[in-house]
């Protein structure tokens, strides 16, 4: 008996020894529990934050391969940005726009023009001219561009032919001949020659027309060796269509601006000036 006594009394002195000790254990698990759970809350928190951050990557390296997608073909035929049929014929050496004609006309050295009037005291005539351009029928450009694009299309030797012949239809009608009217004053200059193209009609006691004898031309020209037949500047009249051959200023005319904004007024002094005026028709009655 003392000896289970001795050994209850040893099981219950172990027991009181470990007690405070499993009490501190639980203490702390207790007090880390609620670390646990805010970092579980925490990590919650950044789940939709890291999902967003991952499909913006996702969205990222797919774009690269958007861009190397090969693009995709255009069925659909494109107007060929082909040159326009060569000016040819009556067409040759006009241009296509007729503010480019007029400009190339007032710098040739001769010009056709009408007389519309003659002012005698400033010595000078005032003259309509007709200047010629090349109009573009706009139908018949597409019509060319079209053949155009079914000579590309051809598949066999009867479409590139028939291709070729719509081609050659459409570039016939594309020009047009057109032209645009314009009055200038040009001065003569102080030693300008007046000539006639044909002599002065002759006619016989009774009134009819005469021809001249070919000593009698050569006459009438004159031995300074200019066309026609000599004229006075009295000769010309309103309705005649003259040809006048121009002095054009060194420096070409410049315009004189007075002010910011003011349109510039080509000085009389830079204007072309006529040294010859031929007589080339009456008027028309």
């Amino acid at each position: 008996m003392p000896v289970v006594s001795r050994l209850v009394a040893l099981a219950l002195m172990s027991f009181l020894l470990i007690l405070p000790i499993l009490g501190a254990e639980d203490k702390d698990k207790k007090a880390d529990s609620p670390k646990d759970e805010g970092q579980k809350t925490d990590v919650k928190k950044d789940e939709p934050a890291k999902k967003a951050e991952a499909a913006k990557k996702d969205a990222k390296n797919d774009e690269p391969a958007k861009k190397e997608e090969p693009d995709k073909k255009d069925s659909t035929p494109k107007m060929p940005a082909g040159k326009l049929p060569p000016l040819k014929g009556k067409f040759k050496g006009l241009e296509t726009d007729k503010d480019a004609a007029e400009r190339k006309m007032l710098r040739q050295p001769k010009v056709m023009a009408t007389v519309v009037a003659v002012v005698e005291d400033k010595k000078s005539l005032r003259l309509r001219l007709t200047i010629p351009y090349v109009k573009i029928n706009e139908g018949q450009l597409r019509n060319y561009y079209n053949a155009q694009i079914n000579l590309m299309q051809a598949r066999n030797p009867q479409g590139v032919y028939n291709a070729q012949n719509q081609m050659a239809q459409a570039a016939a009608q594309i020009y047009e001949l057109a032209s645009v009217q314009k009055e200038v004053e040009w001065t003569a200059a102080d030693e300008v020659k007046v000539r006639m193209k044909y002599p002065p009609p002759k006619f016989d006691d009774k009134g009819r027309p005469k021809r001249y004898t070919t000593k009698e031309l050569q006459e009438l020209r004159g031995n300074d060796r200019l066309p026609g037949f000599p004229a006075e500047f009295s000769d010309i009249k309103a309705g005649q269509i003259v040809e006048v051959t121009l002095l054009q200023s060194k420096n070409g005319p410049r315009p004189i601006r007075r002010g910011k904004d003011a349109e510039g007024e080509v000085s009389a002094d830079n204007l072309p000036k006529m040294s010859m005026i031929i007589i080339v028709a009456e008027p028309k009655n």
